[in-house]
């Protein structure tokens, strides 16, 4: 039986902490939450431009899990720097921009959303609770991957989001299924098929039906 997909927004670890992180994560998604988490720079390698790719994985993928944790950390700047408003940070910490790309698309894609992100990181972008999705903040420590009061919470997303978006159409598809083909004119479904061959010739949409490399 074919898993849902999960893709797995996470800057490339750069310590052994981050690494332990995201391989406990991994387990706990295939394991106790029966999911195919895809992990760019893991199980997904992209050969060209990531966004390309980031989008081809993405689009195949039931729901989107974003993990923020520190990449730049500001001991002494200042924000809007000469202008009105300026103010000054200390201790700051701020994830890879990448979180907030991936997450625009995934809400762009209409895909279930759910971060965790680490204490003390920022809150800014997609990256805050003020967002229609959930924010789970915790210490990026193995065994706060397996306690159960998180388990039980990645369990619940992908039972009321993400296996419901599983069995709806994707791509292309999806737009088909709203529409009527028996009621379109000859030059109308001449026109739709076009632009299905087209996308399969550009491979776009169909990439998301077999493995393919990402970011």
């Amino acid at each position: 039986m074919a898993f849902p997909r999960v893709f797995v927004s996470m800057g490339t670890p750069y310590n052994e902490k981050y690494v332990q992180y995201r391989d406990a994560l991994e387990i706990v998604l295939r394991d106790r939450c029966n999911v195919d988490p895809r992990i760019i720079g893991k199980n997904e390698h992209p050969p060209g431009n990531p966004l390309l790719k980031i989008r081809d994985v993405m689009m195949g993928c039931d729901g989107v899990l974003i993990v923020a944790y520190e990449r730049k950390f500001v001991e002494h700047g200042i924000e809007r720097r000469g202008g009105h408003g300026e103010q000054k940070l200390a201790g700051r910490s701020y994830t890879t921009p990448w979180n907030h790309v991936e997450s625009a698309m995934a809400f762009a894609l209409g895909k279930p959303i759910y971060i965790i992100r680490e204490t003390g990181l920022q809150e800014e972008g997609l990256i805050e609770t003020k967002s229609d999705w959930y924010v789970h903040t915790a210490d990026f420590l193995v065994d706060s991957i397996n306690s159960p009061a998180f388990v039980d919470s990645i369990r619940s997303w992908v039972e009321e989001r993400v296996v419901p978006q599983s069995k709806k159409p994707k791509g292309l598809f999806s737009i088909a299924s709203k529409l009527k083909l028996s009621e379109m004119t000859g030059e109308e479904l001449a026109i739709f098929l076009t632009i299905v061959t087209l996308a399969f010739s550009l491979g776009g949409f169909f990439g998301s039906f077999y493995p393919i490399s990402g970011h």
